[in-house]
């Protein structure tokens, strides 16, 4: 095992995949705590999920009895996704957290555009998809099912803010990190957060290719979120609705704005309409949508 253990926390699409690649530079960091063997797995039970189901259907049920076996492990070392917390086993091994962050309503744009693990359909427009029940996985550490995907971002950040006090006084290191500082300087804010976490010094050197593939390279982020080209998608109704599951004082604690529903228009341009429905739409089928852990 590694001699110094980093736990990255944070949503999805928040940058955790691309943080710990760059840590992953540093010698002897390691980003696992060490926990008991899971239990062993049920083979007859996957065998005939194998023979017996086809498609997304087999897609899913192997997907829930991975995710069980992936929340009995995550009772020692959580999930990155999970909602932000301590174990006796992080504690134990001295683990560094790193809680990384996101601007509330460009995260629910990353995830309309790119719902990992949603059951079911996904909607047609922001607004709708702001609205529609989200089903949790079992190691995400949170009710079964939200009302929102709002909820997601609003539970974690919630939980972001408070790790901190609750890390110091059980003597581990906390950083927070926000995705848009991140973006616009990883290696620096890299280095920033292993100084935080007192890592071992070395060189840390930024990655221009995506660590997940097929998505845009770092230059064209960098230029996306600069300029909040995500605001293009948001509707008076969409902020309105998102506005309502946010708690403010936990969104510019984070270093957010609050945005007022009336700085957007009624309607988005048909062309931007028309290519967000067919964005969304093509993530619609389960069977064509992968569920990446």
């Amino acid at each position: 095992m590694a001699r110094h253990v980093v736990k990255i926390f944070g949503e999805r699409n928040t940058g955790t995949r691309a943080l710990g690649a760059l840590l992953r530079q540093l010698p002897d960091v390691g980003h696992r705590v060490a926990a008991p063997a899971a239990a062993a797995a049920d083979g007859a039970l996957e065998a005939a999920i194998e023979t017996q189901m086809r498609g997304a259907w087999k897609k899913l049920y192997l997907h829930a009895l991975r995710d069980e076996a992936a929340a009995r492990e995550a009772e020692s070392d959580p999930w990155k996704h999970a909602l932000p917390r301590l174990t006796p086993a992080m504690v134990a091994a001295g683990a560094g957290v790193v809680v990384m962050v996101r601007n509330p309503y460009s995260w629910l744009v990353g995830l309309a555009r790119r719902p990992y693990h949603i059951k079911g359909p996904n909607a047609e427009t922001l607004d709708a998809f702001a609205a529609r029940p989200w089903m949790t996985e079992r190691r995400e550490g949170m009710a079964a099912v939200v009302a929102s995907p709002v909820d997601l971002w609003a539970e974690k950040a919630a939980a972001a803010l408070a790790l901190p006090a609750r890390a110091a006084a059980e003597g581990l290191a906390c950083h927070r990190l926000r995705f848009e500082d991140f973006v616009a300087d990883p290696a620096g804010t890299a280095r920033a957060c292993a100084d935080a976490l007192a890592l071992p010094a070395g060189e840390i050197k930024p990655r221009e290719r995506n660590t997940k593939a097929g998505e845009a390279g770092l230059a064209t982020l960098q230029s996306y979120y600069s300029r909040e080209h995500w605001r293009g998608w948001l509707t008076r109704s969409a902020v309105a609705r998102v506005n309502a599951r946010l708690d403010p004082d936990v969104v510019r604690a984070l270093g957010y704005a609050f945005l007022a529903p009336d700085d957007f228009p009624d309607t988005l341009p048909e062309e931007v309409a028309a290519a967000m429905a067919e964005e969304m739409a093509s993530l619609r089928a389960p069977a064509h949508r992968a569920l990446p852990g």
